[in-house]
């Protein structure tokens, strides 16, 4: 369908670690690779951030590795562009911590290093997301899941998604810079796993 085929080879997740890391999609099992990469010292300039981050998408406020902050938050931001209510303040605080939970709002990397590894955390999510929609019976149909869409339609669904969700809706409330960096690797990221990924954009 959209997503480009690939065969993943088996591997040992530490070996010529971290280019293995996001391709363990158990988060609790992420974490204990991570930690076991950590005594063995394999990537000491990223692997102290690289938890930081992991543990804040996936264990911050009790949570126990099932569930993904990141989306949470990019659901609960294209729930709230998809409603009618009128109340400022509220959906102004409600996406502005919408914003922390993907370390877009207060939540500045002090160096290059943490850059990149929270890109690379962005990337991953980009790639989840993406995944859980072309997967997504429901999102990939219509007239009660019974007709599917072109692909080229699925497509165009997603890009009216990314758009709302990291322009149209932060806009109204000038906070479009801060979603900026997101926004561009999802761009990014679409425009490699979809099948003439930048031909649904005016780049």
């Amino acid at each position: 369908m959209l997503l480009k085929k690939k065969d993943l080879p088996e591997f040992d997740y530490l070996e010529n670690w971290p280019a293995h890391y996001f391709e363990i999609k158990n988060a609790i099992k992420r974490k204990d690779y991570l930690e076991k990469a950590m005594e063995l010292n394999l990537d000491p300039a990223h692997d102290g951030y690289r938890m930081k981050l992991l543990k804040k998408r996936f264990f911050s406020e009790n949570k126990k590795g099932t569930a993904d902050s990141f989306m949470l938050a990019w659901i609960m931001i294209k729930a709230a562009a998809a409603s009618n209510s009128f109340m400022l303040k509220k959906q102004t605080r409600e996406l502005e911590n919408n914003l922390r939970n993907l370390c877009l709002y207060d939540f500045t990397p002090e160096n290059e290093d943490e850059k990149q590894v929270l890109d690379e955390e962005w990337n991953d999510f980009a790639r989840c997301y993406l995944a859980s929609c072309i997967e997504s019976k429901s999102y990939c149909s219509t007239l009660f899941n019974m007709v599917p869409l072109q692909d080229k339609a699925v497509a165009k669904k997603i890009v009216a998604e990314i758009n709302l969700v990291t322009l149209t809706y932060p806009a109204a409330f000038g906070l479009e810079e801060a979603m900026a960096p997101l926004r561009q690797i999802l761009i990014f990221t679409f425009c490699h796993m979809i099948e003439n990924g930048s031909s649904y954009w005016n780049l």
